[in-house]
């Protein structure tokens, strides 16, 4: 089990049965640890955070459901939009940093979701350069030349390489960006010989519709939940 890099550093829960999440959660409470999130596979992370809400007297929320997806037989758009993908530079940098740091809230805002920070990855400046510098980072440039998507990847671990964030500005969105982006990234990773991840948000039929039409499938449900106590008297 490992956390998040960020605060509340909340958990990473991997699929377990329920009864050992449960006795997971009952040895952090015994430990004195004060866990306030969970992420992880279902139903496993939400036995362990029932437990941990219990535990202290409070409950678990959920903020948000998400799904695995694994990049099965790549379909390329037929028809990509306009202009071209070209790998970010450092001339780009300032907009990638916003564009990341842009891209929790406006997922939250396509499923209605309230965004909060400490829920969501952080983006540190130094962060985002070293992808750019990495060539991690890709934009999709219109045929005017303005910036108008960006796709990122981490670096693949153990032979797995996870696609995101995937960010298009609200103008420039039903425009089959975010496809054709996705779909051109996982192609370069394939041919280095990796396997192909994503995450996305169940509440957002959008993203979920177009990652399927690329030829991601479906691998596991999972959740990120918060562990709330009752204010003080």
């Amino acid at each position: 089990m490992r956390t998040a890099p960020f605060a509340p550093y909340p958990l990473f829960v991997l699929p377990m049965p329920e009864d050992a999440a449960r006795a997971v959660a009952a040895a952090l409470v015994a430990r004195g640890e004060d866990v306030r999130g969970v992420n992880g596979a279902l139903p496993a992370v939400q036995a362990l955070a029932d437990e941990l809400g219990r535990s202290v007297g409070g409950m678990a929320e959920v903020y948000e459901h998400t799904r695995l997806w694994v990049l099965g037989d790549l379909a390329e758009p037929s028809a990509p939009p306009p202009g071209r993908l070209r790998a970010a530079t450092e001339d780009d940098l300032e907009l990638c940093l916003a564009w990341f740091r842009g891209f929790e809230a406006a997922a939250a805002e396509q499923t209605g979701r309230a965004p909060r920070a400490d829920m969501a990855e952080q983006f540190e400046r130094d962060d985002v350069a070293a992808r750019v510098q990495d060539g991690r980072v890709w934009l999709w440039e219109d045929e005017s030349g303005e910036v108008v998507h960006l796709t990122a990847f981490n670096a693949p671990s153990f032979g797995v390489a996870r696609v995101g964030p995937v960010y298009t500005p609200t103008e420039h969105r039903g425009r089959g960006l975010a496809a054709a982006a996705v779909a051109a990234v996982s192609r370069m990773l394939v041919d280095e010989g990796a396997r192909v991840c994503l995450f996305t948000d169940q509440a957002n039929p959008t993203s979920n519709k177009v990652y399927a039409s690329v030829g991601f499938v479906p691998v596991v449900d999972m959740a990120n939940l918060l562990i709330t106590t009752p204010a003080p008297a």
